[in-house]
């Protein structure tokens, strides 16, 4: 008998479609019947896409969803799979802050794929802030401790950055000592800057004491040696104790009475110094002996 392709016939569905085909099988009498042959349509495999690459924008804001991200999403019978946006869901983080858009990828028998695009928002731009004006102290015991607060025009793109006392580095001088105050200066995202203080540590007072009392002697043999105790008073704004020190006695030239000025040096421990002077008197007021012949 003679076989011949007869037709095929669609049921009109998709996913699945079911396509009858029929071939006759005739004999040489025209006898005939026809026999069917089931072709079930069915794409299960679902679309391909890759991820796209981490995009990462200094400062912001966060981009509109685009599906056009998308470049490669392919199907083994769909030409053109359609790409849609699903969901932008930020980790709410400050900074960085990572927001991840979610795109699904459908070929025209439904299978679907999901697909991620990372968008990372930075901050590049550092904060701004002045250094603090420079001070003055006499006495290490004067300079102020850190304080925060005399950083006052801190600023940055993203809000107002912390500002926070780093450390107090001296040149380890005396006379002046200098000390480099450093304060950091940081916004949300981890940006900081410094910002320097100059500290300058100076005595320039000089010490103080009373000058000794005065003392009087009749002969030269009596004048007492000179002797520092006899400051009693000495006192600096930063010296706990000043030096004392014998400096010269020096005589008038003259006689009965002999004024001799003796002086004493105070000095502190940046060499501020200061004279005071004891007055000693030589007059030989009491009369010879002598025994009558």
């Amino acid at each position: 008998p003679v076989v011949a392709f007869v037709s095929d016939v669609s049921d009109g569905n998709t996913c699945p479609e079911v396509i009858t085909r029929t071939y006759s099988v005739t004999d040489d009498c025209g006898n005939t019947m026809n026999v069917t042959q089931t072709i079930t349509v069915d794409d299960v495999t679902p679309p391909t896409a890759s991820n796209p690459a981490q995009t990462v924008i200094p400062g912001g804001p966060a981009p509109a969803p685009d599906v056009n991200v998308i470049i490669d999403e392919a199907d083994n019978c769909t030409v053109n799979p359609v790409v849609a946006f699903v969901s932008q869901v930020s980790d709410n983080n400050p900074c960085p802050e990572s927001i991840i858009y979610t795109y699904s990828v459908t070929d025209d028998c439904g299978n679907q794929i999901l697909v991620t695009h990372e968008v990372l928002l930075t901050d590049p731009i550092l904060p701004t802030a002045s250094s603090p004006a420079a001070i003055n102290a006499e006495c290490i015991g004067d300079v102020p401790a850190p304080d925060v607060t005399i950083i006052t025009d801190e600023s940055d793109n993203q809000g107002t950055p912390t500002v926070a006392f780093v450390s107090d580095v001296s040149d380890g001088n005396t006379c002046p000592e200098v000390i480099t105050r450093t304060y950091s200066v940081t916004d949300d995202c981890g940006n900081v800057i410094n910002v320097t203080q100059t500290i300058t540590v100076d005595d320039v007072t000089p010490p103080t004491a009373s000058n000794p009392s005065a003392i009087t002697v009749e002969c030269s043999a009596d004048i007492p040696a000179s002797d520092i105790t006899a400051v009693t008073d000495e006192a600096d704004n930063c010296t706990a104790t000043p030096v004392v020190a014998f400096v010269s006695d020096v005589s008038d030239g003259n006689t009965c009475p002999e004024v001799i000025t003796r002086t004493y040096s105070v000095t502190d421990d940046c060499g501020n110094s200061i004279n005071v002077t004891q007055t000693i008197t030589v007059d030989d007021v009491t009369p010879p002996t002598a025994t009558n012949p």
